[in-house]
């Protein structure tokens, strides 16, 4: 009675309750037991029949203990599973009356039917005895309920809630499961624009699933942070060259940098939608007829909530996913930084263990790197002594033996152009008028104009591929009015081909696009400008 009044005081205190009075005491003894390997692979076949089945007899969970287990089961004794934990006191009795709460609650009393079914199982010797004593194991610990049927003349097997959820979490540790940030950070996205534009009853269970997906997109990415650096930390016990490369590159390499850090990196979904997550989020904020619709929905879910409680916590969630994505820059440039101080640990480490190798092949190394050039005429005692060995030198042609480096070239100063000598100013200001005037006459605006606006149809239409291009001139004003095309005074405007493509008109090839006459638009631009 102590115990119970110690314990409840202990959960007013913390606001949890103890965790032996959800799961039987003796839960994780299987994980603790001589045999424990054997266990967790029992315990793994279980939840592959839990997922597999809806329902399953004990008969089943033979079935598949046998057909995953064969070879554990023949090492595995019930019988010396019993003297150990006899000797360590940690197997309690297998009678009715000192069973745990929850065995007793799930299989019930002992009837007659059951002590039929077990006198009905095979010799304990045997596989399917072995298997059927390990199921018994699993349900005296509490991962396993034995449920009589209706019709009184069998049995189902039942996992219950909390065995659910550990044997999910053992599997998670020794299989874990690809991490998606990209698509969680879509699935927030997505849940958040779909309400956004419906504006329903649903917009507080998609708010909800975003919170959710935010929650699970932080955990994702501390998860990753804290592997890496896990790796990091264990550097230091790799003493030998081929367990470091092992580590790194059947390891971290597939577990950690292609299945989670390559992804996050290259398809950058964290920056592409937090802007338009940010903004709808914003957007709720400041409609206060939104955040009552959305306290309303979750005043039916709690009734523990008033008006003033429920909209506090919708603002709450919105607040949470805002500032998480605001906050998201630094835990990704946490990442980028253990990352990269994982490689250059890594490569140092390597560069370390070569260069400290102590067998036989470590010496050599170091005896012929201390040796001089083997064609020198140093005179060195240890290298003659070296001449006398069956050793060659070797010579191979890399890329870097065919490139030379670069002379840059020195700048001098620079010197402005000069007038050729004998040129007179006169002259030479005549000569610049006429070329302008000559360019003027060919490729002014109003030559242009007239260029566009004689070619074109009686809709004011000139597609490029019907154009006339009869000479070099041609071709010129027709890159000078695509060129002009945007300028106000002219009387077109060009339509573009979407997909980009040009057309050989001639000898020439030109953009295809079409020139529109803009409506009741003559030539109204100025005379004799420059092109």
């Amino acid at each position: 009675m102590n115990e119970k009044f110690r314990r409840a005081g202990d959960r007013v205190a913390t606001g949890m309750r103890d965790l032996f009075e959800v799961v039987p005491e003796n839960l994780f003894s299987l994980l603790a037991a001589r045999h424990r390997a054997v266990y967790f692979r029992a315990l793994m076949v279980l939840r592959e029949c839990y997922q597999r089945e809806l329902t399953f007899s004990r008969g089943d969970l033979v079935t598949y203990l046998i057909s995953r287990m064969e070879r554990d089961l023949v090492d595995w004794s019930e019988e010396e599973e019993a003297a150990d934990d006899a000797t360590e006191g940690r197997r309690e009795s297998s009678s009715a009356e000192q069973r745990t709460p929850a065995a007793v609650g799930a299989e019930g009393p002992l009837t007659l039917d059951l002590l039929l079914v077990r006198e009905d199982e095979p010799e304990p010797g045997s596989l399917s005895g072995r298997a059927h004593a390990l199921v018994r194991r699993l349900i005296e610990t509490g991962w396993l309920y034995a449920i009589t049927d209706s019709d009184g003349f069998g049995e189902t097997l039942v996992v219950p809630r909390y065995a659910s959820i550990l044997l999910d979490a053992l599997h998670a540790v020794v299989e874990p499961a690809q991490q998606r940030h990209n698509a969680l950070v879509y699935s927030i996205y997505s849940n958040l624009r779909t309400a956004n534009d419906e504006r329903d009853e649903f917009m507080l269970q998609a708010l909800q699933s975003a919170h959710d997906a935010t929650i699970a997109l932080r955990e994702n990415l501390r998860t990753l942070l804290h592997n890496i650096h896990t790796y990091y930390q264990n550097l230091h016990l790799r003493e030998d060259v081929r367990e470091l490369l092992a580590e790194h590159f059947d390891s971290y390499q597939l577990s950690v940098a292609i299945a989670a850090y390559h992804p996050l990196k290259t398809f950058d979904s964290v920056y592409r939608f937090r802007p338009r997550i940010l903004q709808i989020l914003r957007d709720w904020l400041g409609l206060p007829s939104l955040l009552q619709q959305m306290a309303a929905a979750l005043k039916q879910q709690r009734d523990d909530l008033d008006d003033t409680a429920a909209r506090g916590e919708v603002v709450r969630l919105i607040h949470f996913i805002s500032d998480t994505f605001e906050s998201m820059d630094d835990l990704l440039r946490e990442i980028d930084h253990r990352n990269t101080a994982y490689n250059r640990a890594s490569v140092e480490r390597l560069q370390y263990l070569l260069n400290s190798d102590r067998d036989i092949k470590g010496k050599l190394v170091q005896l012929l790197r201390s040796l001089p050039p083997w064609h020198s005429q140093v005179g060195s005692a240890q290298l003659e002594a070296m001449r006398e060995l069956p050793l060659y030198e070797v010579h191979y042609l890399d890329p870097e033996a065919l490139y030379s480096e670069p002379v840059r070239r020195e700048r001098g100063q620079p010197q402005p152009l000069r007038r050729p000598s004998g040129a007179e100013d006169a002259a030479f200001e005549q000569e610049a008028r006429e070329l302008m005037e000559r360019a003027n006459a060919l490729f002014s605006q109003q030559r242009i104009a007239e260029f566009i606006l004689s070619q074109m149809d009686e809709r004011g239409r000139l597609p490029t591929p019907v154009m006339r291009l009869d000479e070099w001139d041609d071709f010129i004003r027709t890159i000078v009015a695509v060129v002009r095309g945007d300028e106000p005074e002219m009387p077109y405007v060009i339509e573009w081909d979407e997909a980009s493509r040009s057309v050989v008109v001639g000898p020439y090839r030109i953009p295809l696009l079409t020139f529109l006459r803009k409506e009741g638009a003559e030539w109204i631009g100025r005379t004799n400008t420059s092109p």
